[in-house]
């Protein structure tokens, strides 16, 4: 069962849902994004211990490997920071479909920086999921509306492109609990020092979280990190990569139980189908 990329892309999308519904509930009392952010990353590196056994016992020896991974930590540090605040200012559904636009940036980033041939397929693939993306920033009123929420969700997944282009399969050279501990806990880390945090400003802004759904956010994180490298390391990434992107749905069928909005659904929906449908071109 661990072996098999189907099992761990539905374990991906389960608690793909549980994270992005319960880790709004949880922070409604945030004060600082900065604090909430190394919170969560040092509580998922917790979670990710208990992978550990599951999976071979290995750590690379290659100090370029470290070096690429060093890299990429700090740009998921930033990315981190960024999205911990973009999804408090999203709804869950929103949120996943912005992030769906980091397939668009890989595509162009691989077009510009490693020569790969412009498919016709991905180039329709990228205009459905940007195209869904500016539908999805019309308000009420039928007026564009980038608030600060949409920027930041924007500029992370530019930057998580980036890292993903560095970040060609670094984690098979890990224990995969060992790589997700990592990729959590050195930008934690990072945020700490340069956000010249201590443990009394971390205390107090956790005293605002209910503490119960916070610790089950942090746990679906870590199960989400891992179920999802562990499906692309068993599968190609034009299989897997369309089949994650269904959290977009799911999350908006989610909302609509809580949330009642049959207007939204159907939007949400709508454009929620395109971008999957934009994703699977992209990986054709």
């Amino acid at each position: 069962m661990l072996n098999n990329w189907i099992f761990w892309v539905i374990i991906y999308l389960i608690f793909a849902v549980v994270f992005s519904q319960t880790f709004k509930k949880a922070n409604r009392g945030m004060k600082d994004a900065g604090a909430l952010t190394i919170l969560l990353e040092v509580f998922t590196a917790f979670f990710a211990l208990l992978f550990i056994p599951l999976f071979d016992f290995k750590v690379s020896n290659d100090i370029n490997i470290y070096i690429t991974l060093g890299i990429v930590m700090i740009i998921y540090a930033i990315t981190d920071r960024l999205n911990i605040e973009a999804r408090y200012g999203l709804e869950p559904s929103t949120f996943s479909m912005l992030k769906q636009l980091s397939t668009v940036f890989l595509v162009i980033l691989g077009i510009i920086f490693l020569n790969e041939k412009i498919v016709i397929n991905q180039i329709i693939g990228g205009v459905l999921i940007i195209c869904s993306n500016i539908l999805l920033a019309i308000n009420k009123e039928g007026k564009i509306s980038f608030n600060k929420y949409f920027i930041m969700s924007f500029i992370s997944n530019f930057l998580f492109a980036i890292a993903m282009l560095i970040n060609v399969n670094i984690s098979s050279n890990f224990n995969l609990g060992l790589y997700t501990i990592f990729t959590v806990s050195v930008p934690a880390l990072l945020i700490f020092i340069f956000g010249r945090y201590n443990l009394k400003k971390l205390k107090k802004e956790f005293s605002l979280y209910d503490k119960k759904l916070f610790l089950l956010a942090s746990f679906s994180w870590a199960v989400m990190l891992i179920s999802s490298v562990r499906a692309y390391q068993l599968e190609s990434v034009s299989i897997v990569a369309p089949l994650l992107t269904l959290t977009v749905i799911l999350n908006v069928i989610y909302e609509f139980f809580v949330n009642r909005n049959r207007k939204e659904l159907i939007t949400k929906l709508l454009l929620g189908t395109l971008i999957v449908i934009g994703v699977l071109l992209v990986k054709m």
